[in-house]
C-alpha cells in the first residue's frame, strides 16, 4: 500500500509518499503511479465539492499489479480534469488549511478502517 499524501499531518504515516505541493500535484502524482501499475484503493477525489477547495489530498494506492485497469487510468485522468474544471480562477483562502488538513486526515483514517487496516497513532 501507498499513501500519497501533501497532507503535514500524514507525512509520517507507514508507507506514505510525501508530495511536497498542491492538491493537483496530488494527483498528478497518483496517475503516473496508476500508469506504472498500482491500484486505486481509494478514488481520487472527494465526495463533496466543498472540500475540492482544501489545499491537501491522500489517496491510498495499492501494491502493482503489473498494469493498470483502462478504468483506473480514465477515472484518475477525469479527476484532474474535474479538479482543473472545479478550482478554475479559485483564490485560496489559508485561513482555513488547518481544518482542511484534519478532514483529509480523518477521511484518510476512515478509508483505512473501511479497508479493515489499522492506523498506527491515531
Amino acid at each position: 500500500m501507498i499513501v500519497v499524501t501533501n497532507n503535514p499531518l500524514l507525512h509520517a504515516e507507514p508507507n506514505a509518499l510525501f508530495v511536497d505541493g498542491s492538491f493537483r500535484d496530488v494527483l498528478v502524482k497518483v496517475r503516473d503511479l496508476v500508469y506504472s501499475g498500482h491500484e486505486l484503493v481509494t478514488h481520487p477525489l472527494f465526495a463533496s465539492l466543498g472540500m475540492m477547495f482544501s489545499p491537501y489530498r491522500t489517496v491510498v494506492l495499492g501494491e502493482s499489479c503489473g498494469r493498470a485497469s483502462d478504468f483506473e487510468m480514465e477515472l484518475v485522468e477525469h479527476a484532474i480534469q474535474t479538479y482543473d474544471q472545479a478550482t478554475e480562477g479559485r483564490v485560496r483562502l489559508h485561513e482555513y488549511d488547518d481544518d482542511y488538513a484534519w478532514m483529509d486526515r480523518s477521511l484518510y483514517y476512515s478509508a483505512m478502517e473501511d479497508q479493515g487496516l489499522v492506523v498506527a497513532g491515531k
